[in-house]
């Protein structure tokens, strides 16, 4: 029996990992084991009764457990005291590694809305399946890219995308690092901000179709495997140029500059507003079709002779922007 009981769980866990090509799963599992088809679904079958799958549409997907919870934001209310109530008991069979990572990614997205959003409520949708687990933080406040926008005196609020992509930009310095958005971006599968039309990393239409993006002012969502081998410290470590977790190293899309004709040094200096705070600077140049004289001038002999402790590098730049990045590289005066 116990040899029968093994079989029965491998034929169960194959369905489970094949179940998203809904076309074939079955034939393939029959192959698999040499079963006929009724047995697969005879399978099928126990995985749902054991709320494992689900059908939908004609379909069989993983069952996903969803929880929501609403938060006026007041005074009283913590980010700690919301995630020990209401969240950690979510994770009672998680890894240490995956636990860290989604303690830091709530506390930062939390308490940002808290502090930034000048909201009324706070929204978390949290979500688990077989395979991973998500989390929706959403707010009714005047929107994350507007308060940016602003806060630092932007001319559009396309532009807080970049100063959201800089890391160490924050609205209040006295309170904040500007490093939690930054490395919560950093450390998920994926992670998403949609706020009124804009979206801070790319969303897929499906998954754009499962967020309630039309009832809130902002809303993060993230997500993260539950077998990821992901640890935090070593994302800390990725952006440090020398000592472990000093945090002087970013890499930036350049394609975030609002522009699709990069020429003017004006919009160099706003790619480079606040990057002296950097040892290393990482400008990552997809999807950027063409660079000026004047903008490539500003950001690579301008601004690394006036801030010499501050090293610029690139990647991804295509022939014609490479040529302009040596031709001011190599401009003598």
């Amino acid at each position: 029996m116990p040899g029968v009981r093994k079989r029965g769980e491998e034929i169960r866990e194959f369905i489970l990992d094949n179940i998203t090509d809904s076309k074939s799963f079955a034939v393939l599992t029959a192959e698999r084991f040499s079963i006929s088809l009724p047995a697969v679904y005879k399978h099928v079958d126990r995985l749902i009764s054991e709320k494992k799958l689900i059908k939908k549409d004609g379909q069989f997907i993983l069952q996903t457990l969803q929880y929501k919870y609403h938060y006026k934001i007041e005074k009283s209310i913590s980010e700690d005291a919301v995630w020990v109530k209401d969240i950690k008991k979510h994770f009672s069979d998680t890894p240490h590694n995956i636990l860290n990572i989604w303690l830091y990614g709530f506390l930062e997205i939390f308490n940002n809305a808290i502090d930034h959003s000048k909201g009324k409520t706070i929204n978390v949708v949290f979500s688990k399946n077989r395979d991973f687990t998500s989390m929706q933080i959403s707010d009714d406040g005047i929107g994350i890219f507007n308060n940016i926008k602003t806060s630092f005196n932007l001319m559009d609020e396309k532009d807080a995308l970049l100063e959201l992509a800089k890391g160490k930009r924050t609205t209040e310095k006295t309170r904040h690092s500007g490093q939690g958005i930054y490395f919560t971006s950093k450390i998920f599968d994926e992670f998403i901000i949609y706020s009124k039309g804009l979206t801070f990393n790319s969303v897929s239409e499906k998954n754009k179709q499962n967020l309630d993006i039309l009832k809130f002012s902002t809303l993060v969502y993230m997500q993260l495997a539950n077998n990821s081998n992901k640890i935090l410290k070593d994302v800390f470590d990725e952006y440090s140029t020398k000592v472990p977790g000093d945090f002087d190293k970013t890499t930036i899309p350049v394609s975030l500059a609002n522009s699709t004709d990069l020429v003017a040094r004006s919009q160099a200096r706003r790619l480079l507003n606040g990057l002296e705070l950097f040892k290393e600077v990482t400008l990552d140049f997809t999807d950027v079709q063409y660079i000026g004289q004047g903008f490539a001038d500003e950001v690579f002999r301008v601004f690394p002779n006036m801030n010499p402790d501050t090293r610029i590098k690139w990647q991804n730049a295509n022939p014609e922007t490479l040529y302009m990045i040596n031709r001011a590289i190599n401009t003598k005066l």
